[in-house]
């Protein structure tokens, strides 16, 4: 397997949970939207509305889902993360998009996007928020959906090449793909998980703009009213994330020992490794000043945030988008066991515990 951030195995089927969370990051944008639109004119969400559900529900379900093998899979209603549900109105179409059809579902998505514009760019924040939101959207699927989706006829599937020959020849995750150093497979009473043994700076990018959104929120409600306290919050920010943190909870993980002289995790990368690593899990005292970190963190910007109800809005729905990521696709991939939110099963950690890793990954 060449790429090494792919977890595996593919996704055949889906969840109530995964249908619940990508149609909550993808209503987001549309909320935001109407929001911007309905201070002007109720009609002209009810005409937004209408343009959406025409889009998803006759332009992309003919023009794109009808190739997708989730909708030939399905009986009677679709069985996708987007439409759970939705009636199959429309005969698969096992072959390659045509150009028309292309044309027609990217010409019904732009015009779904840039409806709102109109009214978004009266308020820069909105309009921000907007955007940030769809980037939000499309990395995360790019990152924890393409590269797992049975989909190979959509332009944004990253499953490997080899992989896609592989499941085509036997309708399922084939079994004798070679994993690269920075992934671990590991099998326990039948149990399967691909731990990710190394991060890359890519995790480190997308990690910190999923953060930079809840911190952005808070600041900018600070900073409206006072510098000063702004400039408390930022301290506050780094002392916690560059210190706490760091010498609390940091120093037990097995990431905190990549690389040479600085860190290199999903969080922290190039910040100087200043601490000691420490074996083991944390202790009570350990997780409660860590705890009490986060706690002063989150709760201290909430006087000014209820001064501002769309950035509280903003400020508490991307910390539910940021808990709700981390635990769905990387506490069940994380080799750092003494983590009380690790969700990876006992039999797997015993199992990777036995292997002697850290002489092959460590450079």
């Amino acid at each position: 397997m060449s790429s090494p951030g792919i977890p595996l195995p593919l996704k055949t089927e889906y969840s109530t949970r995964d249908h619940l969370y990508w149609n909550f990051l993808n209503a987001i944008p549309f909320l935001i939207g109407s929001i911007a639109i309905a201070r002007d004119s109720l009609k002209w969400v009810a005409v937004y509305i209408g343009i959406a559900l025409i889009f998803f529900l006759i332009i992309e379900l003919r023009f794109a889902c009808t190739h997708c093998s989730y909708y030939a899979r399905s009986k009677g209603c679709i069985k996708c993360m987007m439409l759970p549900g939705v009636p199959k109105i429309f005969k698969a179409r096992p072959e390659s998009h045509s150009p028309f059809e292309k044309a027609m579902a990217v010409l019904g998505a732009l015009t779904m996007f840039l409806f709102p514009v109109y009214w978004l760019i009266r308020d820069p924040l909105l309009l921000g928020a907007y955007i940030v939101a769809w980037a939000l959207f499309f990395l995360t699927a790019r990152r924890y959906a393409c590269v797992r989706c049975i989909n190979f006829e959509c332009p944004m599937n990253r499953v490997p090449v080899g992989v896609k020959e592989e499941f085509k020849k036997r309708d399922g995750f084939p079994g004798n793909i070679e994993f690269s150093k920075e992934e671990f497979r590991a099998a326990g009473s039948g149990r399967y998980a691909s731990l990710r043994v190394k991060h890359e700076f890519k995790d480190f990018l997308y990690w910190n703009f999923v953060t930079l959104t809840i911190l952005f929120s808070a600041g900018l409600a600070i900073g409206i009213s006072s510098t000063g306290w702004l400039l408390a919050y930022i301290f506050i920010a780094f002392f916690h994330f560059g210190i706490l943190e760091q010498r609390f909870f940091c120093t037990h993980c097995p990431y905190f020992v990549r690389g040479e002289k600085s860190l290199r995790c999903m969080m922290n990368w190039g910040w100087p490794r200043y601490f000691k690593p420490r074996h083991g899990p944390p202790g009570k005292f350990d997780l409660a000043i860590t705890s009490l970190g986060f706690i002063i963190l989150i709760l201290f910007p909430l006087p000014w945030l209820l001064k501002v109800p769309f950035l509280l809005g903003a400020y508490l729905v991307s910390i539910l988008i940021f808990l709700l990521t981390i635990w769905r696709y990387e506490c069940g991939r994380c080799i750092y066991f003494g983590c009380p939110f690790n969700r990876v099963p006992v039999e797997v950690r015993k199992e990777f515990e036995k292997k002697d890793f850290e002489r092959m990954i460590l450079k």
